[in-house]
């Protein structure tokens, strides 16, 4: 089945290490102090243990969580997740979003295309949307 809209495997499971940190941190207290283990996370969820190390790096390179190595270690949010939006994630994970390429080198009727106003309207509406989403709306915080 094709898809008008695709998200990578690497944002999908960002989307649920992000979800599971600050689920987990608000379980165990309010200030959410608590390191949650990759390892948990890919074994609640059946993902692979490496792949969610590669994708914590990323976020952990963007400032969006912190990491603490040893026993009682993991990860955790670097801030509250009310102040982080989907957007954040996404770019930290894959880069800016960038709406459909309409120029002649990838399209032969770039010129003459009526559709381009179509896929820079979704684009600019989608990217409005991410960024007024915050992980605590999608998360069950």
């Amino acid at each position: 089945m094709n898809s008008l809209f695709k998200v990578s495997a690497k944002n999908h499971a960002g989307m649920i290490i992000m979800s599971a940190l600050a689920e987990g941190q608000a379980a165990i207290n309010d200030s959410g102090d608590g390191f949650i283990s990759l390892k948990e996370i890919a074994n609640d969820m059946g993902l692979s243990q490496k792949f969610l190390e590669e994708i914590a790096a990323a976020l952990k390179k963007a400032k969006l969580v912190v990491g603490k190595k040893g026993p009682g270690g993991g990860y955790k949010l670097a801030r509250p997740a009310k102040d982080m939006s989907v957007y954040d994630i996404l770019v930290a994970l894959e880069g800016p979003i960038a709406p459909m390429s309409c120029d002649g080198a990838f399209c032969p009727v770039a010129g003459k295309c009526s559709s381009k106003t179509l896929w820079g309207e979704l684009h600019k509406e989608l990217v409005k949307s991410i960024r007024a989403t915050s992980l605590s709306q999608i998360s069950k915080v």
